[in-house]
């Protein structure tokens, strides 16, 4: 088996979980790659995390990484050679961090909307549970405003590389090119319909095979096994500070929750062990005795104490 502590928790069709494996390439890394169910119960998975469901979930060691934004984030800390996923700021990276789950909203629509007489009763279930703003009866393959929205979003990318040439950012790929190429790997791997708003854009096409090209590293298929061997070696990060002027610092040590607030996602009950302006560090025990650390950002999910 391949020497690497980096364990990808992820399944293949998932957008998301292609933008984590383009961070992997962009670095050059190997990695392991654990494949979890697409629809809950993910009991492995849940258990890890002490009640998150989502995709992707990066652990190194006996810390566990939540959401692209803190998986990114872990991947340049452990690797710092090499290009940075995160490159141009705390700001600039999240809100085009941001802007790239925004353009996640009307590919959603239209993949719910071309799959949905396909899906089995569990699967329409599983996807109304984790998408409970969604309007499924209402859903429209080829809806004209869903396809503008596109078209905008997409616009503004092919305006940008007119500025800046091969990539987003200029020469160097970074976060914002591996969070918008993975959504127009949705559209090429499942949304055939909306292809022919990104080839009216060549700069944009050639932008996205630029991108492919950078690969995804070297991977290798694991079980779950060497995710509880990584949990019983015990290795962790140190913690961030928190600052005294932290609004959440009198619940360090507290029971809490941590929930997502776009979308149903699980929640994740643990011991508050650290919060600061970037994370919320939470302890949880996956095994019987042993804690491991899970990380969240800050933005996009809620924490309240334990009720």
């Amino acid at each position: 088996m391949t020497t690497t502590n980096l364990i990808l928790h992820q399944y293949d069709i998932s957008p998301f979980s292609q933008k984590a494996q383009k961070m992997m390439g962009l670095k050059g890394l190997s990695w392991l790659s654990v494949e979890m169910p697409m629809i809950a119960p993910k009991p492995d998975v849940e258990q890890l995390t002490g009640g998150y469901r989502g995709t992707p979930v990066l652990q190194i060691g006996a810390d566990v990484f939540i959401d692209n934004w803190m998986v990114a984030r872990a991947i340049d800390q452990s690797a710092p050679d090499g290009p940075l996923i995160n490159a141009r700021g705390p700001l600039v990276d999240a809100a085009l961090y941001a802007w790239g789950e925004r353009l996640f909203v009307p590919l959603l629509h239209s993949a719910l909307a071309t799959y949905q007489s396909r899906w089995d009763a569990d699967f329409l279930a599983d996807r109304k549970q984790v998408f409970p703003d969604v309007d499924f009866d209402t859903l429209e393959i080829g809806d004209p405003d869903r396809c503008s929205q596109l078209r905008a979003y997409l616009g503004a990318v092919h305006a940008q590389l007119g500025l800046n040439g091969l990539f987003l950012g200029g020469a160097q790929a970074d976060s914002a090119d591996i969070h918008v190429w993975g959504m127009v790997w949705m559209i090429y791997s499942a949304l055939p319909d909306l292809v022919p708003i990104v080839e009216a854009f060549p700069a944009l096409v050639a932008w996205y095979q630029r991108v492919e090209a950078l690969g995804i590293g070297t991977r290798e298929d694991a079980t779950m096994e060497v995710a509880w061997d990584a949990i019983k070696s015990g290795q962790k990060r140190r913690l961030p500070d928190t600052p005294a002027e932290e609004p959440l610092s009198e619940w360090l040590g507290d029971a809490v929750q941590v929930s997502a607030g776009s979308a149903d996602r699980g929640s994740v009950a643990g011991r508050l062990l650290a919060v600061d302006r970037e994370q919320a560090v939470l302890a949880v025990e996956p095994l019987p005795g042993l804690e491991a650390q899970v990380w969240f950002p800050r933005f996009g999910y809620h924490l309240s104490l334990a009720g």
